[in-house]
């Protein structure tokens, strides 16, 4: 088992950001008054999986600043849908919440572990 190449601690990251891209879309692009977040969102989101697929350092930052900014801006919008009596569109960005919250969580207690690989893959390279 040593000889196994060790797998890319950010691999989880990438499905997560896949799957919540509808709710992004549907979240942000479609309500006029968030359509810079979504842009924004988007555009950050392609830099991510750019930066992952040229194994870069900064993958890490800006999938975890995009997580933590997702997080926070969830947690605005259920409030901001509870007080105006938006069920529906609380729901949507608790859905989102309950995926974004834990991925910080893990982006933050792989940190270490990334950059470790990082060092490794570029160590193998030269």
């Amino acid at each position: 088992m040593d000889g196994a190449p060790e797998r890319n601690p950010l691999g989880l990251v990438v499905p997560a950001f896949v799957i919540t891209l509808p709710f992004d879309y549907d979240s942000y692009l479609i309500h006029r008054d968030l359509s810079e977040f979504g842009i924004l969102i988007f555009v950050t989101k392609a830099v991510f999986f750019v930066l992952y697929l040229l194994r870069s350092r900064f993958a890490w930052h800006v999938g975890f600043g995009l997580t933590a900014v997702i997080t926070a801006l969830a947690l605005l919008l259920i409030r901001r849908g509870f007080k105006t009596g938006e069920v529906d569109c609380s729901l949507r960005h608790f859905l989102e919440f309950t995926i974004a919250a834990p991925l910080v969580l893990y982006q933050w207690r792989i940190r270490e572990r990334y950059f470790r690989y990082i060092q490794n893959r570029r160590a193998n390279l030269s």
